[in-house]
This record gives structure tokens, C-alpha cells and sequence, in this order.
């Protein structure tokens, strides 16, 4: 899985990006073979600040694309980094499983 981020105006530590890896690496396993080698799944998250919420809210977009036309995406918003990538996750990972069923019927 290669994994690329578009960082704006966040200010994003090793341990952000290490912490949004782990969270995310786990969705290939709900591919199965639709996930193709180990550089097939690709996924381009681009963080933000929202400087007109209260808290300064990070929001990101995600979008993960994988073999046989596999095309997700997800958006969210948060008061924290690590918040914010378990919530990318888990709405990616309910379109993956779809996926995943409708390729296998």
C-alpha cells in the first residue's frame, strides 16, 4: 500500500503519520485478492486546518483506489490527527467490505 499526503497548513509529526499508516494499512485485508501486490492499493489523503471552527478542526479527504476499478472515498472532521485517521478508516473500510462482496457475490 503506498500512502501519500498532502499536508496544507497542518502541522504533521513521524508519529501522525506512522499512527494514520497503522490505521489504514489494515483495509487490504478486506480486499482480498482485489487487492492486488503490495504496491497496488494507493491512497491520497489531503489534511487541513478549519480555522472558522471553534477548536481548530482538522478535515481531511481520502481517496484510495486498488485493482479491478476498486475507488473510494471519504471525508471527515476532527478535533485531533489521530481522531480524524480512525474516522477516514472505518468510512473507508465500509466501502472496501462492499466492494469485497459485490466482487465475490
Amino acid at each position: 500500500m503506498i500512502i501519500q499526503f498532502n499536508k496544507n497548513d497542518v502541522t504533521f509529526f513521524d508519529e501522525d503519520q506512522a499512527y494514520f499508516e497503522k490505521r489504514l494499512s489494515g483495509l487490504t485485508k478486506f480486499l482480498g485478492k482485489e487487492a492486488g501486490d503490495e504496491d497496488s492499493v494507493k491512497i491520497i489523503i489531503q489534511l487541513g486546518k478549519d480555522k472558522h471552527q471553534a477548536g481548530k478542526r482538522f478535515h481531511a479527504k481520502a481517496h484510495m483506489t486498488c485493482p479491478h476499478r476498486g475507488s473510494f472515498h471519504a471525508e471527515s472532521n476532527a478535533e485531533n490527527i489521530k481522531k480524524l485517521a480512525d474516522k477516514l478508516k472505518d468510512t473507508l473500510e465500509i466501502q472496501v467490505k462492499k466492494f469485497h462482496e459485490k466482487k465475490t457475490g
